[in-house]
């Protein structure tokens, strides 16, 4: 999905550089479009670090569970 999305969006910036003459609006269009997109980059990215990290915690407490009962041995794991 995300391709496609990214395709429409050259796609769009292409038909507003053609018709590029002297007036600054399709650039600036441009320019906001791709904010736009690097903005939902960034929120993706940040929603995946904060499922890593609830993924690492829950390692954590599953290895702390896993010494109490003596499932593992915690000297030979860091």
């Amino acid at each position: 999905m995300l391709d496609e999305e990214r395709n429409n969006l050259k796609d769009l910036i292409r038909k507003r550089t053609e018709n590029h003459v002297g007036e600054w609006t399709p650039f600036v269009d441009n320019v906001e479009d791709l904010l736009g997109h690097i903005d939902m980059l960034s929120a993706g990215i940040d929603s995946l670090h904060n499922e890593i990290g609830e993924v690492k915690g829950m390692v954590k407490n599953l290895r702390k569970i896993l010494i109490k009962l003596e499932v593992i041995d915690d000297r030979f794991i860091f």
